[in-house]
């Protein structure tokens, strides 16, 4: 019933913040942070509650009598977290197939802007408009399934500090970093690109090529597979 919650919370947060933000008139920000919100926000507190067991010492050693190996549990805990945003991501497309239905009926076909206003909403792009998304959430949930293991009692709120922490740390020293080795830098994105003001302009300068693929592949792959095997080592040692 817990995790069948969390499915509903998400849901309705998702389709709440989406109604409000278009409602206001700015589709593509309802999309974003909508979806951003939804994927991130429920596949963290799902993935902080699927070793929740373990807050409790009474629940958590009967869990582990179970006679299943620490394997077994730790897939199930990695296939709920994937269950979560495959459904997400079908409801989601959803919402906004409905929403964005309804703007394009509401639209007067004799109006001179009415191509303009109907090609100024369209369906979110999964891939192509919240790549970056995906990534925080990859990184974000296996941090979570660490931390469930580590911190017995709200593990979500004591992650989700460390998580902003390192966030903000993060963006605070590559601002430090760029401003030392750039005069008139404007703003930085860590390890993707600085913005740099030269006179009236402002350019933007992106990583190389290859220190880009370096990123991509650690924050992809590297980094959530290694707290995956944190995740697993970490259960083993619950069960000895």
């Amino acid at each position: 019933m817990q995790l069948l919650g969390t499915f509903v919370l998400s849901y309705s947060v998702a389709t709440l913040i989406y109604f409000l933000l278009k409602s206001m008139g700015n589709f593509e920000v309802a999309q974003l942070l909508a979806f951003s919100i939804g994927l991130v926000g429920g596949g963290c507190l799902l993935a902080s509650l699927v070793f929740g067991y373990f807050s409790d010492m009474a629940s958590g050693a009967s869990y582990l009598t179970l006679p299943v190996s620490a394997l077994e549990k730790w897939l199930c805990a990695v296939l709920l977290v994937g269950l979560y945003t495959g459904c997400f991501l079908l409801f989601f497309r959803e919402l906004d197939r409905l929403f964005v239905h309804i703007y394009h009926s509401s639209l007067n076909k004799q109006d001179p802007r009415y191509q303009n206003q109907y090609n100024a909403v369209y369906i979110f792009r999964y891939f192509d408009e919240s790549l970056e998304v995906f990534v925080f959430f990859l990184n974000a949930v296996t941090a979570m399934l660490v931390g469930s293991l580590f911190f017995n009692r709200v593990s979500f709120i004591k992650v989700s500090l460390v998580l902003c922490g390192l966030y903000f740390f993060t963006f605070f020293l590559n601002y430090i970093i760029g401003s030392i080795l750039f005069k008139g830098m404007v703003r930085s994105f860590p390890f993707h690109s600085l913005s740099i003001r030269n006179g009236k302009e402002v350019g933007i300068l992106v990583m190389p090529p290859a220190w880009s693929r370096l990123n991509d592949l650690i924050s992809i792959y590297i980094l959530p597979g290694i707290l995956l095997l944190v995740s697993y080592i970490r259960l083993k040692e619950k069960e000895i």
